[in-house]
């Protein structure tokens, strides 16, 4: 068996069938696609068993609902492919992506493919993702690779080399809490320079009230710097980033006002305590003049306009 995919579902009936028929239509035909039910309350596993009917590369295992990253450690346990990728089940891939990156795999000798992704809007708009800028690589060729787009889901893995791996139940930021250490410990990693995996934005799926988890976001980081060994500075960009930028977009979007507001110091205070030259560090980066007023806003805890900026 050449790969192994391994789709997690839960509450996904309106998107399953596109999934799965992406997959059903890959131009490389030796792969197994395990779908994982999640414990899912909806129909999505109904309109699965439809859709591949006696396919036999297909295979549907039942579990209690454990989130996303237990349903993915699932699929790993049951994988027999030479390599494993993961699909979530409201997204797509291109026909061609299983061969393109299973062939690059083996022409590489990789433990791990890069490939490209879209993000795929519900008004048709895409925006590619590119991952990466070489061919062939590795973490003592480029400390850079683990900047990469920390998403599972862009990449092929060599399954002996995910023996013993797992990403962490339970937390958000699942994705950058594991994906960059795993970067930095593949022998040989390579990048296909095209959009093979299409990562639906769908419309709600941004949360307007408040989540304590989004702060899980400094716990990635740390596990990170702890695993390979770096201090803040090391790691700048990721806070740059996840904690600056795209955190502070997620607590804007929290209707509460008061709330909001006590999410935008704790996130402030969170970033002074792990990366405390920041502001500076962001001075350095090419960010735009839109983005620069807010995180002088921020320095100076003006939260108040954050809003009107955006």
């Amino acid at each position: 068996m050449k790969v192994s995919v391994i789709v997690p579902v839960y509450n996904v009936e309106d998107y399953i069938e596109k999934c799965l028929l992406s997959i059903q239509k890959q131009t490389l035909k030796d792969f197994e696609c395990l779908i994982i039910d999640d414990g899912s309350p909806d129909n999505s596993i109904e309109k699965a068993k439809a859709l591949i009917g006696n396919d036999a590369r297909f295979a549907i295992s039942h579990k209690v609902n454990g989130g996303l990253s237990d349903a993915r450690n699932y699929g790993l346990d049951l994988a027999i492919g030479d390599y494993v990728c993961f699909v979530d089940s409201d997204d797509y891939i291109e026909e061609d992506m299983l061969e393109k990156v299973y062939d690059n795999a083996v022409e590489n000798d990789s433990d791990i493919v890069c490939f490209d992704l879209s993000y795929v809007y519900e008004d048709g708009r895409r925006e590619v993702s590119r991952g990466a800028d070489f061919k062939v690589s590795s973490y003592e060729e480029n400390d850079e690779i683990i900047f990469i787009n920390n998403s599972a889901n862009n990449k092929l893995y060599r399954r002996k080399f995910m023996k013993d791996r797992s990403f962490i139940k339970g937390m958000w930021y699942e994705d950058l809490a594991s994906v960059p250490v795993w970067l930095a410990k593949a022998k040989r990693v390579s990048y296909v320079a095209e959009p093979l995996y299409n990562y639906v934005q769908r419309a709600g799926s941004i949360s307007h009230s408040a989540d304590p988890r989004i702060f899980d976001v400094y716990k990635a980081i740390s596990r990170i710097k702890e695993e390979l060994n770096l201090d803040s500075y090391d790691v700048n960009g990721l806070y740059l980033k996840h904690c600056l930028v795209a955190t502070t977009l997620r607590i804007r979007g929290i209707e509460d006002r008061k709330v909001r507001r006590e999410y935008f110091e704790k996130n402030i205070e969170l970033l002074n305590e792990n990366y405390e030259d920041w502001y500076r560090a962001s001075k350095d980066e090419e960010f735009s003049f839109k983005h620069r007023v807010v995180f002088w806003l921020l320095k100076h805890k003006w939260f108040s306009l954050l809003n009107l900026i955006y």
